[in-house]
């Protein structure tokens, strides 16, 4: 009797106490922090041939400000997630933030750097990052996202002052023994106009230090139809990890074009996609005709540069799969909608051209391309409902091989506040390309700029989060 009860005076008051450090001792599941600039309120909506169709992907879309003023908009993405977007202005710099685009600090090029015509770009090997501008060098290295500079030189000088320049990087040919892994290739343009220009780029084997003339230019080719200039320009290239063989796109006389080089651009061989048109004289006319652009630059907003003209514009027009799949994009300059192709024999043949704008967009302008090893691909651009404003867009398609392939598309920025508000593209400073870029977390981000008062735009990054229990 004296056993049952301690046992049921132990139960009274040892169990409650139990219960009571068991409660204490288990926190409340914590709600999933919201990553920076996201909008869980929105999402993106999926379409096929240019028709809103049920998805199976979903993203949410985000935008965040890096606080500065920028010239044109790129972006690179280090290995551990880090975003390094070009470039600053007031001073020369780019914007790095190392949580998500939380908070961002400028790291200053060297004194005397220009912003004008400005790229940025990293070696996928190394994650060093490289950045130049017009003229004729140097080309600027860094191995701690921009604390510390190193200048490499161009061999023999650029005989010009050297405009839209593009990096790139790839593995040798034939593998070297030490050294830097990877070739650093600079390309740029033969004279100072994309009209008539070719393309001639340099190879460094030493990580950026020196450079050297890889071989011939690219030449233009002459027009037969005089409503199309010879040039305008070519895109950014990319090499096939599996062999060295370089792509890259070029334009001549309204066509995409796509230059080929198996031995490090010692020579080339050209490929028409022969579905693509970009644009021409025409472009003039169009522009004169649009609503906007005329009255923009009557009412005291200059706009060199509306977006009909820079509807031939190339910059990440190109990307590779790991199994060799090409992709290309352009605008189509009957529509001003952007297209897709694809290949899967280096180039020689090209599927038709493919719409991959918003259902709501009419115009669109600088498609950009990245394509992860496996096939998933992310598009940029600038698009608009009206003619009158743009904003950024940004897109997901795993099946953009297919025939009809389905797209996941979302604009950046919410209804009614779009990141131009007035026609584009020139009126802030020169804008003349978006870089999309896939992040180690899935995510896809893009730089874009957006309208201020006077002087260079603001630089704005763009992302689509994947939707959690979506199949994204």
């Amino acid at each position: 009797m004296i056993v049952r009860t301690r046992m049921v005076r132990w139960i009274v008051t040892t169990v409650p106490l139990i219960l009571l450090c068991t409660s204490l001792s288990i926190p409340a599941q914590a709600e999933p922090a919201q990553a920076p600039g996201c909008d869980p309120g929105r999402s993106t909506v999926s379409h096929r041939d240019n028709i809103q169709v049920a998805g199976t992907s979903a993203f949410e879309p985000c935008l965040v400000d890096t606080g500065m003023t920028t010239g044109e908009s790129g972006l690179a993405i280090d290995s551990d997630g880090a975003l390094l977007r070009t470039v600053t202005t007031g001073p020369t710099g780019i914007a790095v933030s190392e949580d998500d685009g939380a908070t961002w600090e400028r790291r200053v090029l060297p004194p005397g750097t220009t912003p004008d015509l400005a790229d940025g770009y990293r070696d996928p090997v190394t994650d060093r990052f490289f950045y130049t501008g017009v003229g004729s060098g140097p080309v600027f290295a860094t191995d701690d996202r921009g604390r510390t500079w190193t200048a490499g030189t161009i061999e023999p000088n650029l005989q010009f002052p050297g405009d839209w320049p593009r990096l790139f990087s790839g593995p040798p040919v034939q593998p070297r023994a030490g050294g830097y892994p990877t070739n650093i290739y600079y390309c740029n343009w033969t004279v100072p106009t994309g009209l008539t220009s070719g393309t001639r780029c340099y190879t460094s084997r030493d990580g950026g230090s020196t450079f050297q003339q890889s071989g011939p230019d690219i030449v233009p080719v002459p027009c037969p139809d005089p409503l199309f200039t010879p040039g305008i320009g070519h895109g950014r290239g990319v090499v096939d990890p599996r062999d060295g063989t370089i792509y890259m796109t070029v334009s001549a006389c309204g066509r995409l074009e796509v230059a080929v080089s198996k031995d490090e651009g010692a020579s080339w061989i050209r490929h028409s996609v022969p579905d693509s048109h970009t644009g021409g004289l025409r472009s003039i006319v169009d522009a004169i005709g649009s609503p906007g652009w005329v009255p923009q630059n009557l009412g005291g907003r200059i706009n060199p540069v509306p977006a009909e003209l820079s509807a031939s514009q190339l910059s990440d027009s190109i990307s590779l799969d790991a199994e060799g799949n090409l992709y290309v994009v352009w605008i189509d300059s009957g529509s001003y909608l952007p297209r897709l192709a694809t290949s899967s024999d280096g180039g020689r043949t090209w599927s038709a051209g493919k719409q991959f704008a918003a259902p709501a967009v009419v115009q669109a302008v600088m498609p950009a391309v990245v394509a992860t090893p496996e096939g998933r691909i992310g598009l940029s651009y600038y698009g608009s409902t009206d003619k009158l404003t743009w904003t950024g867009y940004l897109a997901v398609s795993d099946d953009a091989t297919e025939p009809s392939p389905t797209f996941a598309s979302a604009a950046v920025t919410p209804p009614g506040a779009p990141l131009m508000t007035e026609p584009c593209c020139w009126a802030n400073g020169i804008q003349e390309y978006t870089m999309p870029r896939w992040a180690p977390d899935g995510s896809l981000w893009a730089a874009f700029a957006a309208t201020r008062p006077s002087g260079d735009g603001e630089g704005v990054v763009g992302r689509l989060i994947p939707v959690a229990g979506s199949g994204s």
